[in-house]
């Protein structure tokens, strides 16, 4: 006789089944024809339970993969999705996504994983955590391969097109272009066994590998939009004629600096403008990485600051409370808002999401987000600065 938590769960299952058949039908076309995606087959998965991983590229990738598949996914979800607004309450009410914190790669998380897939149902995955900043896809998380092979059952891989460009990680407007999505691989529960992790990882990283502005090259699909370079100083973080960060602002088409840097973002992605040579994206950024990596600072120099943001306290049951409100500042050693302080040594990873949402997980396991939607600040540019600092501190001791 089945017991009454396995009804339950088998209630809850019909009911997401339901949802997401509902949400494909109804809600999703007009989200289709805003991003103009284009599903040109409807790709037969195995009929075993499987995981399927995808490049990340826009947030709502888990649509597109969803338009593309014949059969129901749970998708792995960061925990700000479901902790956001009415949205992120409905996303946890209809569709019970597997929530992870960004920022961390949690045990619970690949519980959830086997106790879904053992239950047969199919979980889907953005590996790589986060979404491309540049237009090529970032590596996948380390572990991914080595939790894949512990669970032992079928991997699909699976590659979106024109995410990048229709909407960049560092814009809040839809430019209409085109998007679609491929199914590449499938690998049975004995391709791998039969693989190393270090092979299953290379696989997987060259199954899902993007770079928009490659693909895109003699294609020559149009991204039109009158604000096509709002929000890039989002992304592009170093001004390369001044060195100075976070002084790039952007209007319509053109972004600039005070320095007298101009500049100008196509319907193609390009950059074109006075004060600079590059033009792509990822010419900018690797320059402006590598600017922040060969940079020296004290550890009291304030390397950069923001106003008017808060720090808040993320509970385990996405319950918030704020910790510390003003200034957020950047030192040498640390990060802070208002008064309160965290080291660097303190914390254990850091990541960000929209325009000036940093979530930092710490060595206590306490998890905290800053930000303030009112007064944005560019969050790529703070995680940087944070990665390269930790990474300083850590070889100074180890010298």
């Amino acid at each position: 006789m089945a017991s009454t938590q396995d009804v339950e769960k088998k209630d809850t299952y019909k009911f997401d089944l339901k949802s997401y058949e509902f949400a494909k039908k109804v809600i999703v076309p007009f989200i289709k024809s805003k991003f103009n995606f284009k599903r040109n087959v409807l790709y037969q998965m195995p009929d075993v339970p499987f995981v399927l991983i995808c490049n990340h590229v826009t947030n709502l990738d888990m649509v597109w993969v969803g338009l593309s598949v014949d059969k129901h996914l749970y998708f792995v979800s960061s925990e700000h999705v479901v902790r956001k607004g009415i949205g992120g309450k409905m996303v946890q009410t209809f569709f019970h996504p597997i929530v992870r914190e960004k920022a961390t790669v949690g045990l619970t998380t690949v519980v959830e994983m086997k106790k879904h897939l053992t239950a047969g149902h199919n979980v889907g995955l953005f590996a790589e955590g986060v979404r491309s900043a540049d237009g090529r896809s970032n590596k996948i998380v380390p572990s991914t391969a080595a939790v894949l092979k512990k669970l032992g059952f079928t991997v699909v891989t699976f590659k979106l097109h024109g995410g990048f460009f229709t909407s960049p990680r560092w814009s809040s407007d839809i430019r209409r272009g085109e998007m679609s999505g491929e199914l590449v691989h499938i690998y049975s529960p004995e391709d791998i066994k039969s693989m190393s992790a270090e092979e299953l990882d290379t696989a997987i990283n060259n199954d899902i590998y993007e770079d928009a502005y490659e693909y895109n090259k003699d294609r020559k699909i149009a991204f039109k939009s009158k604000k096509a370079a709002e929000g890039i100083e989002f992304e592009l973080v170093v001004c390369p004629k001044c060195k100075k960060m976070a002084t790039i602002h952007s209007k319509g088409c053109t972004f600039y600096c005070d320095c007298g840097l101009k500049g100008v973002y196509n319907e193609y992605g390009l950059l074109s403008g006075e004060g600079f040579s590059f033009t792509t994206i990822p010419e900018w950024d690797e320059w402006q990485k590598n600017e922040i990596e060969v940079s020296a600072f004290s550890d009291d120099e304030i390397i950069v600051s923001h106003p008017n943001q808060k720090i808040t306290a993320i509970s385990k049951d996405h319950t918030e409370k704020v910790v510390g409100e003003g200034d957020l500042v950047l030192r040498g050693n640390s990060i802070s808002v208002g008064e309160k302080k965290i080291l660097f040594d303190e914390i254990k990873d850091c990541d960000f999401f929209y325009h000036g949402y940093l979530l930092i997980s710490a060595k206590d396991k306490k998890y905290y987000e800053i930000s303030n939607p009112k007064s944005k600040y560019p969050g790529y540019l703070y995680k940087l600065l944070i990665k390269k600092q930790m990474k300083s501190n850590k070889n100074m001791k180890e010298d």
